[in-house]
């Protein structure tokens, strides 16, 4: 039997890039590994492994590694952004924006940095500077970084009502025991509720517990469901995508109050097409 040929550390952050690129990111981790197994001390294969776990949500396990890195190279502006928005999503929100600031006092075009900023700034609810960061970001990579398109209060209240007039029946009626609440941001105790905590950029959030689980003396002021306007503007530009998005959050966090699975939400998804 031929033995197969070992690959070098060198050649597996090769294919680890490629994999990345292609947008096979759990492949990209596992090259990534095996070449730190052989090269430990790889640059390369740290910066691949951690962009790998980034993409996959893991924010956490890829901070280690991006420190690391910044151990070595204190001034790399692509690990600081990294880093800056490993934090953002675990809620460190202060040392998110003092990771940033390195990197967009080194280099100011930066237009992850930018971007992650601008999140950070609007938790603080400095709406205009947050602004000016998306923008810069957007300047530098429109297509990255889209420039988040801002909606009057009534503009916003009738992509509501037009998503929940799309909704299935059973949803809509579930949605009417509820209390619906716009919000700009989540609270950040919210988010600290759950392990790990909840991204920051979430569109909508049923905190309650769901029919199934909770007990007969469980309060009904408990009902709330919540949706979250900056974050859904900051990714919806058109009116079409904005009622489209209200109207899948509304039910995926609808089916979360009733005790619903995926599968089943993912069938009153096509129901509500029908």
């Amino acid at each position: 039997m031929t033995e197969r040929p070992r690959r070098s550390a060198d050649e597996l952050v090769r294919l680890a890039r490629m994999a990345y690129d292609a947008g096979d990111h759990a492949e990209a981790e596992a090259l990534a590994r095996r070449a730190l197994m052989l090269s430990p001390a790889s640059a390369d294969a740290r910066q691949v492994a951690a962009s790998a776990v980034i993409e996959q949500g893991r924010y956490g396990e890829a901070i280690p590694w991006l420190e690391e890195l910044l151990e070595e190279d204190p001034h790399d502006v692509v690990v600081l952004a990294d880093l800056g928005l490993c934090l953002y999503e675990l809620c460190e929100f202060e040392d998110a924006e003092a990771i940033l600031a390195r990197a967009l006092e080194i280099e100011p075009s930066d237009p992850q940095a930018c971007y992650w900023m601008g999140l950070c700034v609007e938790r603080r609810g400095e709406w205009d500077l947050a602004e000016e960061y998306f923008l810069r970001a957007h300047s530098i990579d429109p297509e990255a970084y889209p420039r988040p398109v801002r909606r009057s209060p009534e503009e916003f209240d009738d992509a509501v009502e037009e998503a929940i007039a799309d909704l299935p029946a059973v949803m809509r009626e579930a949605l009417d025991r509820l209390h619906l609440v716009v919000r700009d941001l989540p609270d950040e105790e919210d988010l600290l509720a759950f392990d790990p905590p909840l991204d920051p950029c979430l569109y909508g959030l049923f905190p309650g517990i769901p029919l199934p689980d909770r007990e007969e003396d469980t309060d009904p002021e408990l009902d709330v469901l919540f949706l979250y306007k900056r974050n859904l503007e900051r990714m919806c530009p058109g009116f079409d995508v904005l009622v489209r998005e209200i109207r899948l959050t509304l039910l995926y966090e609808v089916g979360h109050y009733l005790g619903l699975d995926g599968v089943a939400l993912a069938e009153g998804e096509e129901q509500g097409r029908s």
